[in-house]
């Protein structure tokens, strides 16, 4: 479909079912700052009949003010383009207009919930660098009218920012090649390798606060609950594994279906401007990613992973330090290397992208950090544990032999390459992790030392860009000069544009 600028130049409304999702969204909020009253109601108050009542007459009158103030949200909501800018003008009893220029656009992207997709139409988000949320959000489209404005937007852009480009050229419709598929085994497979330790805090996190926001006598009711299992319980064994093997199933089985839903026929598309994520089942994300704009590369993995041979591959891109670090990072959470290549290729020189000489860090870096996190707690905690439980105490050895064999597994990964366009910073413990970043794109070098360092002669140097910063830590005095003479030199020489 094709966008005219008169086709926007006065001002319009959303689609109609806008007033179901801005209803929706009144709902959420009502419902996360009233939920624990209702929860008690629900539980523990359904018998008092006057308490019942007034329950009931509230959840009515905020019914009715969700309803009027959707409706009311919906006709008070108009979006324009005028001057090379996108307009938005809202608001009930305080009007807001919101002006953004079109070269101050950093992404449009969509998003559509179980509503969208039933009716056809998407939510638009536009990004501006620095914003900390989507600085424009109109919740109802048709979607084949916010690709086409999508598109026109991104044109008139491109005019601004290079207006030797023809405008034939920049109205060729780009085409996409998809490079990465999650099919329904991937999913399984990313589901089986997610922390599951995480999901299940997660879970009791939230089962134990609302318990504790509707009764002050949890541990009475679960001693309660589990009275008629006194002997079972009092074997400790039982009761371990018992609890092994119900933390685990429960969390495997969050994990497994919040990747599904998530991530459900997550495609990953490479275009002539950059990169396009699609992914989910209930809540559908559409995400692109300008490829000048992308600072770092990064792809991990842990030890099931690596038996699957999948990486979580993380694009991040420009965002300034007001901004929230995470809005600027795009995961993708299984990739396999060939993919990863692709991506790197499709966003960076690929000349470059290539093994260099890895560099090592100090071996001081490897006893500072047994010496802290291992050799401190193993004698501390066994000295005074020895006055209570005497010669066991030297369980804690393991902790020591743990420590010490994880830091080892951890040095001998620790380790960065560079070449002129590239630094590589590798590092790991029970898997890898692999960081990319274009040295023209630093922003600082700052080279620190404690007063340890000092008296060593090493350093950590730390690369700061504007998607956060990159460390090399432990590395002598002299190396990290040099380095930072040189990324300086590859900076102030460089001549393209990245902002």
């Amino acid at each position: 479909m094709e966008v005219t600028i008169d086709q926007y130049t006065s001002p319009q409304r959303q689609s109609r079912v806008a007033i179901g999702i801005i209803l929706i969204k009144f709902l959420r909020m009502t419902i996360r700052s009233f939920w624990p009253i209702l929860l008690s109601f629900f539980i523990g108050g359904r018998n008092n009949d006057s308490f019942g009542t007034i329950i009931g007459y509230i959840a009515l009158g905020f019914a009715a003010f969700n309803l009027i103030g959707s409706v009311l949200t919906y006709f008070r909501f108009y979006f324009h383009i005028e001057d090379g800018a996108f307009i938005i003008d809202k608001g009930i009893l305080k009007r807001t207009k919101t002006n953004i220029p079109f070269e101050r656009i950093q992404t449009i992207n969509f998003k559509q919930n179980i509503l969208h997709q039933i009716f056809g139409v998407v939510s638009l988000e536009i990004d501006t660098a620095g914003a900390k949320k989507s600085e424009l959000t109109i919740d109802a489209l048709k979607k084949e009218d916010a690709e086409a404005l999508r598109s026109f937007i991104l044109k008139e852009k491109a005019q601004i920012e290079s207006p030797e480009t023809s405008s034939e050229s920049v109205d060729i419709e780009e085409n996409e090649e998809v490079i990465l598929h999650l099919s329904v085994p991937d999913l399984f497979k990313v589901g089986i390798s997610q922390n599951h330790l995480k999901s299940m805090g997660i879970l009791f996190a939230f089962v134990f606060s609302t318990l504790n926001e509707v009764t002050e006598d949890v541990p009475e009711l679960i001693a309660e609950e589990l009275s008629g299992y006194d002997q079972i319980m009092n074997t400790g064994w039982v009761m371990f594994l018992a609890s092994v093997i119900i933390v685990g199933i429960i969390s495997f089985m969050y994990s497994l279906t919040t990747t599904v839903l998530g991530n459900y026929d997550l495609k990953l598309s490479i275009k002539q401007g950059g990169l396009k994520l699609v992914k989910g089942l209930l809540n559908r994300e559409e995400i692109s990613v300008n490829k000048k704009k992308v600072q770092v590369v990064s792809w991990s993995d842990n030890p099931i992973r690596m038996m699957f041979k999948m990486f979580t591959l993380q694009i991040e891109q420009a965002s300034s330090a007001e901004a929230d670090q995470l809005k600027s990072k795009i995961k993708v959470p299984g990739s396999y290397q060939t993919q990863v290549d692709s991506v790197v290729k499709a966003v960076f020189p690929e000349e470059f992208y290539r093994p260099e000489t890895k560099h090592r860090v100090s071996k001081l870096l490897k006893y500072r950090l047994f010496f802290f996190i291992g050799l401190i707690p193993t004698v501390i905690g066994g000295g005074i544990s020895y006055y209570y439980i005497e010669w066991q105490a030297l369980y804690f050895l393991i902790w020591g032999l743990f420590i010490w064999l994880s830091i080892s597994a951890y040095y001998r990964k620790r380790t960065y390459e560079v070449n002129d366009e590239f630094l590589k910073n590798n590092r790991g413990t029970f898997g890898h992790i692999y960081e990319l970043t274009q040295l023209y794109k630093v922003q600082s070098v700052q080279i620190k030392q404690s007063w340890y360092q000092r008296r060593k002669r090493i350093a950590t140097m730390v690369l700061s860009n504007a998607a956060g910063s990159v460390k090399v830590p432990f590395i002598s005095i002299e190396e990290a000069e040099a380095l930072e003479s040189f990324i300086l030199y590859r900076v102030e020489n460089d001549r393209r544009e990245w902002m």
